[in-house]
């Protein structure tokens, strides 16, 4: 039996760069079954991908989604995969993200699933661990998503949305880097989150990188600013994670 065909859903919005790092993450997984949707509703904004494989597509649109929870209903509906995982564009997957979520419904009957511990960087750098359980690290099988909607909200919609879900965390390696603050190495790219009645998700976002200076086609290039995966193997040496040995020998 062949492996089930896994949709990573992609929304953007005026970050190339981070989102070209997004897509290396997709490009780099040893999982061989997937398709990455990508959906931008940056009026204006053409977004083309340098060197664009078959099983990546880009829906540029020619008008603006009310809120995420919107878009987000919007994107499962271009997709065509048996499960779908989460794939924001500011944040960071490990090239084991995609096979680890599908074990994880081999041995448990779920809604969700999810790593039980994540991995978090401060300005690009500064890193740490968490036991948050990020919607962007979760996987979602092709029921739940097709019986629920988001709420047509941008902050919370994640929570909202997983209200009635089984979710299931396993104690495996993390693969998910939930990122925070200036995201860009050089003139700061803001990654865009919001918690409660907080508008970060968009005004504080253009104190960083002003969208406006992205216009017509833009190309994105599938390519990280450094070397993520190394740091991060530094890091867990560095304090004695459990996590560690099995971390640096998979990044070899």
């Amino acid at each position: 039996m062949s492996d089930p065909l896994v949709s990573c859903l992609m929304c953007t919005y005026g970050r190339p760069v981070l989102l070209g790092e997004a897509v290396k993450c997709f490009i780099d997984q040893d999982y061989q079954n997937k398709e990455l949707v990508i959906l931008n509703d940056q009026v204006g904004v053409k977004l083309v991908l340098e060197n664009c494989p078959d099983n990546i597509r880009i829906y540029n649109m020619s008008t603006r989604f009310s809120s995420l929870g919107q878009k987000r209903n919007y994107i499962r509906c271009l997709a065509d995969g048996d499960f779908y995982c989460i794939w924001d564009d500011d944040d960071l997957y490990m090239p084991w993200r995609i096979t680890s979520s599908i074990d994880m419904f081999k041995n448990n009957h779920c809604d969700i699933a999810k790593a039980k511990y994540a991995l978090w960087s401060i300005d690009n750098s500064n890193y740490g661990m968490a036991n948050n359980l990020f919607h962007s690290q979760a996987c979602i099988t092709k029921e739940y998503m097709q019986k629920t909607l988001y709420p047509d909200k941008s902050v919370g919609e994640d929570a909202y949305f997983e209200k009635g879900a089984n979710v299931c965390n396993q104690d495996v390696l993390p693969f998910y880097v939930y990122r925070w603050g200036n995201c860009g190495l050089s003139s700061g790219v803001h990654h865009v989150s919001g918690m409660l009645n907080d508008k970060e998700s968009w005004e504080k976002s253009l104190t960083f990188k002003p969208y406006y200076d992205i216009t017509g086609e833009t190309m994105v290039k599938a390519e990280f600013q450094k070397d993520y995966w190394k740091e991060i193997g530094y890091y867990l040496k560095c304090v004695g994670s459990s996590y560690s040995i099995e971390w640096n020998k998979r990044i070899q």
